[in-house]
Order: structure tokens, then sequence, then C-alpha cells
């Protein structure tokens, strides 16, 4: 695949997961906003296409070939990967961050009216991934699940067809994105005070690492497992 400025960010993602880091560093949503083209995608972000596009030839160069994925795994395969690797570490990094947002409010929540509004932005974010955890896990990955191996799969009767969990799982994502956005603007790109403690700098790490992780999670549902399963569910109907 030849990148240009009118290639699509979510394409450029799924051909060359390599290039994930690329445009992590320039700040381009490649996930919730994959759908915009490089050049469209760059002029969001207040960012010169040039020197993004110049940095992901010379990834492409480098890597070759683009490398297995998951875009020809079975999609049982891929479901539980997201489950085991993303929905688990997205848990046990919300504990985490949970564990230093109460010590950063206890000590500084008074005189950095920040703490708070992170507190409960953070408190959101987590509540609504916790649900559409338990969505995906008991729900939409299983059928997804039976319909990749071409068994017999059945959604509840409140779901027409699979179109409409994964619009809301979609859904989902935008909102997530949205509140990572929040999260990343009160902190200042994550960006500690300089006389912040050694806690208050863990949790903007912990912080920034859930971002990272979330957007290569929303990645291989939006690009990858839900095109897959729309058009598997369509092949079969």
């Amino acid at each position: 695949m030849i990148i240009t400025t009118e290639t699509q960010v979510c394409d450029i993602a799924v051909e060359y997961p390599t290039a994930i880091p690329v445009l992590e560093r320039f700040g381009i949503d490649f996930c919730c906003g994959g759908k915009h083209t490089l050049a469209e995608a760059c002029t969001q972000r207040d960012v010169d296409v040039v020197p993004v596009l110049e940095e992901l030839e010379r990834q492409q160069r480098k890597t070759g070939a683009p490398e297995a994925h998951w875009q020809k795994a079975p999609l049982k395969e891929l479901a539980d990967y997201i489950v085991s690797r993303h929905h688990v570490f997205t848990r046990e990094q919300i504990q985490l961050i949970a564990g230093l947002m109460t010590k950063v409010e206890a000590r500084h929540g008074a005189d950095h009216t920040v703490v708070p509004q992170i507190g409960k932005v953070f408190a959101v974010v987590s509540a609504e991934l916790a649900h559409h955890f338990i969505c995906e896990e008991t729900i939409l990955f299983p059928y997804i699940g039976k319909l990749g191996g071409g068994q017999q799969a059945a959604l509840p009767p409140m779901f027409g067809s699979v179109e409409q969990p994964i619009a809301r799982m979609m859904a989902d994502h935008d909102q997530a994105g949205a509140e990572l956005r929040e999260l990343r603007g009160l902190t200042g790109n994550y960006t500690p005070p300089t006389a912040a403690c050694p806690t208050w700098r863990a949790l903007y790490r912990a912080l920034e690492d859930l971002e990272q992780d979330l957007h290569q999670h929303i990645h291989l549902e939006n690009n990858i497992l839900f095109p897959r399963a729309l058009a598997q569910a369509k092949g079969t109907a």
C-alpha cells in the first residue's frame, strides 16, 4: 500500500501496525477518528502533514512488507485476544489509577482544583468502560465468535441485527475518546507540575498508559473486528 495524504488513517494502522507509534507521536487519532484521511487528521491536530507522511514512509521502508495481522485471523481469536490483552490491562490499570487518584486527591485536591476535575472525568470513563466490557464479553463477542466459526448464533431479541450492538459499542468508543481528550487537556498532555510528588507523577503516567492502550484496543475493534463481523453477517444473511 502506498501511503498518501488521502489515505485513511485507519487503513494505515490496519495495513502497517508498526506505523501506530508514529501516529501516536503526532497525536493523530487512528481509532475513533480513523476514517479521516491523513491530511484531514493532521489539519484537525494543527500538524503539518509533510513530516508525518515522511516519517510514515521511513517506517514503512524500514518495516518492509506488512506483518501478519488480525485481518486474517478467526474472529473468535481476535475477540479473545482483545479481552485477554486489552480488557484485562484496562481493568488492572483502572484499579491502579483509582488508588493513585485517591491519594493525590486527598493530599493535593484542596489546593489544586484540577485534581478533583481529573477525578470526576476518570470516574465517569472507568464506570462506562466497565459496563461496555460486560456488554462485549457477554453478548457481542460470543455472537461474533460463533458467526466467524459458521455456527448458529442469535442475539437477544432487543437487537434486530448485529449492526445495532456494534453501532452502540462504536458510540461508546467515541464517548471514551472524548473523555480521554478531556483528561489529556486537564493534565496538560499528562505533564505533572514541577513540584508534583512521585504519586502525582505516577498518576499521570498511568493515565497516559491507559489512553495509549485504549487507542490500540479501539483500533482493533473499530477498524478490524467490527467491519469483518459485519461483512460476515451480510455474507451469511
